[in-house]
């Protein structure tokens, strides 16, 4: 494993913050960008990365992007003290104490080193309930997931993929040297986006020095865990150890009981069902039995256990 791995952090987050009497916002580091009826958009020092927007009728600030991509050029890891560094370095900039500031968004996930291809990984993470679930492909290869309501978005992806696609090559070889990142070997990223915060500080406004706190953080890694729990996972049936048991009977068998949980259904049921649903002048009485007892002989070959081998659910708490 690098030498990030086993490591949760933050990275996108949306601040707003009032603008004070006492407040004198110092435009200097900043270029306009975009011009708005209500509002000016602005970025640092031609960086993209992070935009701040003055909105004159609010008589507010607000700050958006990635403070690791910002200060680092990736977001493979960033520490909490560096996020206050930059924090620091900002306020400093713009004339104002951000830690005031009421936290509207935020990204917080973690990057994992797996024992399996990323591809089986991602297949095998099917939906978590009460949630919209969507894959994401280049190609015919799936490259992630995202499972989304209104207060959440859960991301699972590819690792190596942006790396390669997004990051320089010199910031790559950073990667390597002071992180341990290996271009050869699969890495994912699991990661929470909270568009409601106050969700997680019982309907309250978060504020950035609160949610800094070791106490916060804390939190954001128990509920980052809790979260990949939820999402159901296939890949938990155990392979038969004859060759001869696995037939063109048994394996549309184990993927539909990897399937009966998360869609909740009883494989020998629909089975029965379809067969009998049949007209009996294409299958008599004794054929659907013969058939049934056939079916019935196949599943026994057929056992779950009780966690998907694709489950990394020990890696997370290993934090």
């Amino acid at each position: 494993m690098g030498h990030g791995d086993k490591i949760m952090n933050l990275d996108f987050i949306q601040i707003a913050k009032p603008i004070e009497s006492k407040d004198t916002i110092n435009f200097q580091y900043l270029e306009k960008n975009a011009m708005y009826k209500n509002a000016e958009r602005y970025i640092f020092d031609r960086c993209t990365k992070i935009e701040v927007w003055y909105i004159k009728d609010l008589q507010q600030i607000k700050i958006k992007g990635s403070l690791p991509y910002w200060i680092k050029g990736h977001n493979y890891y960033s520490s909490l003290a560096e996020w206050k560094e930059a924090l620091d370095y900002m306020g400093g900039c713009l004339g104002i104490n951000l830690y005031s500031g009421i936290v509207e968004k935020l990204e917080f996930g973690t990057i994992k080193e797996i024992p399996f291809t990323v591809k089986s990984f991602l297949k095998n993470h099917i939906k978590i309930k009460g949630m919209e679930s969507r894959d994401f492909f280049r190609g015919q290869t799936i490259t992630g997931k995202q499972f989304e309501n209104p207060a959440l978005k859960v991301k699972l992806y590819d690792v190596n993929r942006n790396i390669k696609n997004k990051l320089s090559k010199a910031i790559q070889e950073d990667l390597r040297l002071f992180h341990g990142w290996d271009k050869n070997k699969p890495y994912i990223k699991l990661e929470n986006h909270y568009k409601k915060p106050e969700a997680l500080n019982n309907g309250r406004f978060l504020y950035l020095a609160d949610m800094l706190s070791n106490d916060f953080q804390n939190r954001l890694k128990e509920d980052l865990i809790n979260t990949y729990k939820s999402i159901m996972k296939t890949g938990n049936s155990i392979i038969p150890n004859k060759k001869a048991d696995i037939n063109a009977g048994t394996l549309p068998l184990l993927v539909l009981k990897e399937l009966e949980e998360i869609h909740n259904f009883k494989t020998e049921d629909l089975i029965k069902q379809k067969i009998q649903d049949i007209p009996e002048e294409i299958l008599s009485i004794s054929d659907k039995k013969a058939r049934q007892r056939i079916i019935k002989e196949n599943l026994k070959k057929i056992t779950l256990s009780g966690k998907s081998e694709f489950d990394i659910s020990k890696l997370l708490t290993f934090n």
